[in-house]
């Protein structure tokens, strides 16, 4: 490029940024990126050579930063590199030749029954100038997204009620829908209904917690975390946000952890949190008394089937009864035995007499071995020196009488 610019006539000058730039590369664009083909369109229009270096100083970037500018432009074909020039490419020429091989690269048996489709689109929302290349995007969407004709209709009038009439907004929107399991008019109205209920719980919520500003990204995760994930009702987030008048600060993160609690305990409704009302209502001594209680008529219970089988199976075989007497002799025997492998052996060998008679009399071989409700435990409700699980499971589901 030759200089041939006057310095003065820049009080009077425009540059020009084509619309398809704001529209369709401005939003993809790093603000570092922005800012060097803006200047650079400037310097188009002036025809002056500049090189990198006094790009760099007249732009204040550092030539790292600039180098990469460059290279994300290039790579979106906005500038063209060469030795030390850099050339404005014709991004308008660029759009125009894709589209138009995108379009006539189209069969005419492509469109199909579509056609009637996307006509009713070009008059209803572009008064019969839609855009070309949106002709080639309708397409693409229906293979792409497999929606059905009156969806694609619903995606042009969603979009247009929001004035977003553009291809990365409607795509959007169709991918958004299409990850929502949309196909139909149904499955939109379903989720459109869906999200409506949504909103009126985000608002409920807002207005318990006196809250004036908008939630948060972080914020609006956990809420939706609470109805779609945990399944919870309004209701039972209503029992949690009453709880935030005990804090200066109510938020949503102290809700998020009484409501995580409450799922971890497996708490689904407000039946649930009654019982561990209940529970927490009870002093010490009587919450030892009914844990007490609840094992003793469990062991009770156990013990009168165990002895109970121990009278059938005697009464069937007395040989039976006579060698469980003994095999119990021999283990009280072996704990006090010097040679307690000698011991162990007589265990054994009469054990297997005692299958032996078992299958004679075609009786279960466990038939005579100890029930638990709970294998853990033993049914005591205490694993390790811990509360078993079955402690726990019998204190979730105590309530009131």
């Amino acid at each position: 490029m030759k200089d041939k610019f006057d310095s003065k006539s820049i009080l009077y000058s425009d540059t020009l940024i084509p619309d398809i730039f704001l529209s369709e590369y401005l939003p993809l664009l790093s603000p570092q990126a922005v800012k060097v083909y803006t200047y650079c369109c400037f310097l188009e229009k002036t025809e002056r050579t500049v090189d990198i270096i006094k790009l760099s100083r007249r732009l204040d970037v550092e030539e790292t930063a600039l180098t990469s500018a460059l290279e994300e432009l290039t790579k979106k074909h906005l500038l063209s590199v060469s030795d030390k020039d850099i050339f404005v490419n014709d991004i308008k020429g660029i759009e125009i030749d894709r589209l138009y091989k995108e379009r006539t690269s189209l069969k005419p048996d492509d469109l199909g029954e579509k056609a009637s489709v996307i006509s009713a689109i070009n008059d209803q929302f572009f008064d019969g100038n839609m855009p070309i290349y949106m002709y080639g995007c309708i397409e693409q969407w229906f293979k792409k997204y497999r929606f059905e004709d009156p969806v694609m209709v619903m995606l042009f009038s969603v979009s247009n009620e929001k004035g977003a009439l553009t291809r990365n907004y409607i795509e959007a929107v169709a991918k958004d829908w299409f990850e929502n399991g949309v196909k139909t008019v149904f499955d939109v109205e379903a989720l459109f209904e869906e999200r409506d209920k949504m909103k009126d719980m985000h608002t409920r919520i807002q207005k318990a917690l006196n809250r004036k500003a908008p939630f948060t990204q972080y914020e609006t995760d956990l809420i939706n975390k609470w109805f779609n994930e945990y399944h919870y009702s309004f209701e039972i987030v209503e029992e949690a946000l009453k709880k935030t008048v005990k804090i200066s600060n109510p938020n949503i993160a102290y809700v998020d952890k009484i409501l995580s609690t409450w799922y971890e305990n497996q708490f689904k409704n407000l039946d649930d949190l009654e019982k561990d009302k209940s529970i927490r209502d009870l002093s010490p001594d009587q919450l030892r008394m009914i844990i007490q209680e609840h094992y003793q008529g469990i062991n009770m219970k156990n013990s009168m089937l165990f002895e109970s089988r121990k009278a059938e199976v005697f009464k069937k075989s007395p040989q039976i009864e006579k060698l469980y007497n003994e095999i119990n002799d021999l283990h009280f025997k072996q704990a006090f035995s010097p040679d307690k492998k000698a011991v162990a052996e007589e265990i054994k060998n009469k054990n297997y007499e005692m299958s032996l008679l078992f299958k004679h009399n075609n009786i279960p071989e466990d038939y005579l071995i100890r029930k638990y409700d709970c294998d853990i435990c033993k049914d005591t409700g205490v694993d390790n020196g811990k509360d078993c699980s079955c402690k726990t499971d019998f204190l979730r589901n105590y309530g009131t009488k």
